[in-house]
């Protein structure tokens, strides 16, 4: 296979009951030899999608025609997340509690929000990472006191001002399954005057299953797993598409229309290439949009090269990032620095601090060696 035939063979494996005969077509490939299942697995393993394969294969019936060593590889790796998400909605009624102590009632985001609010057809399904939480403003740094008085903290030390950042420093406390990101912005700065915490609260859903949280509505996860995906992450620019965003995105799509989310979008057109792309990784065109664009041809291409020729993926990637982060990036920091004592004091203790410099380093290369 290919790599744009094992991502698109990958995005039929998500939505197997979607496809009838593709698990005739699966069993077909297995008995021919046709799956490089090193390949696959190492594609699922950078998307953060191993358990969903798992279940999806095991749903169908499925496993029992793999090699044993990969049948026997994935319900591992399904059985590891599964105890981790038991460990994780501990974690949620804790730090919950933790919060509501200090009158906080926080909103979950992206996977913890999902999780809580029932979207996955088995606990183990979702791999997550960090834990995010949103916050009202007013309360974003006592959630953190909060928080670190009963045991978490940051990793390392903070060189911005954090009473500004998107999301306060990842905390963590020892024992604890996942990080916490304490959010008192939802989305960047920038978007804020479309999607913004505000907007988030007048429909914010009750979590049954644990009180005194709460999740997005569906309307708002679907455009805030655009955001997520394409605008705060870039991947709009960069051409690029995780497939556990893509697989929210779709099970989100069987309780609401995506289509109807884009009289809320300012970003129209960047949307609708996200949603005409899922449709087409999926294999299922026109599924959560019906018609395509300029914007949705082009963002196909760029993905395409990406999948097909590494040096595009590099020179590209290396291209967009030196321009973003670093030209306009570091002149907007600069330009701030002439006029603002705050910003000044914290560019000069970063460039001035050898800790710092090492783990930028460390970020570039982590951001450059980045799969596929």
């Amino acid at each position: 296979m290919t790599n744009p035939e094992l991502f698109y063979f990958t995005g039929k494996c998500l939505t197997l009951e979607e496809h009838p005969g593709f698990r005739e077509e699966i069993i077909e490939m297995i008995t021919h030899d046709s799956i490089d299942w090193e390949k696959l697995i190492a594609l699922c393993s950078n998307h953060l999608i191993l358990p969903v394969i798992y279940i999806k294969f095991k749903s169908q019936d499925i496993l029992k025609y793999l090699p044993e060593e990969v049948s026997d590889f994935l319900k591992e790796i399904y059985g590891l997340n599964l105890t981790r998400n038991h460990q994780i909605l501990k974690q949620l009624k804790e730090v919950t509690d933790i919060l509501n102590n200090g009158n906080i009632y926080p909103i979950y985001l992206k996977g913890a929000g999902h999780l809580l609010d029932g979207l996955y057809s088995d606990i183990g399904e979702r791999m997550m990472g960090d834990i995010d939480l949103l916050v009202p403003e007013k309360d974003y740094l006592l959630s953190a006191k909060l928080l670190e008085n009963k045991g978490y903290s940051m990793e390392g030390p903070c060189y911005m001002d954090i009473a500004t950042m998107k999301h306060y420093p990842g905390l963590l406390k020892p024992g604890a399954p996942a990080h916490l990101e304490i959010h008192r912005l939802p989305v960047s700065k920038d978007l804020q005057s479309w999607f913004n915490a505000e907007l988030i609260d007048t429909e914010k859903k009750t979590v049954s299953s644990t009180e005194g949280c709460f999740t997005l509505s569906d309307k708002h996860n679907i455009i805030h797993n655009f955001i997520h995906s394409q605008l705060d992450h870039e991947g709009s620019s960069y051409g690029i598409v995780s497939f556990r965003d893509l697989y929210d995105l779709y099970l989100l799509s069987k309780r609401l229309e995506v289509k109807e989310m884009l009289a809320q979008i300012r970003t129209k057109q960047k949307a609708i290439a996200y949603f005409v792309f899922a449709g087409k990784a999926f294999g299922l065109p026109g599924k959560l949009y019906p018609t395509g664009n300029f914007s949705s041809w082009l963002f196909l291409k760029k993905h395409d090269l990406n999948l097909r020729s590494k040096a595009f993926y590099l020179t590209y990637r290396t291209f967009l990032y030196i321009k973003n982060r670093v030209i306009i990036g570091v002149t907007r920091q600069i330009i701030q620095s002439i006029y603002s004592r705050k910003m000044r004091k914290s560019v000069i203790d970063r460039i001035s601090n050898p800790q710092y410099l090492r783990a930028s380093l460390t970020t570039y290369k982590s951001f450059f060696s980045r799969k596929k």
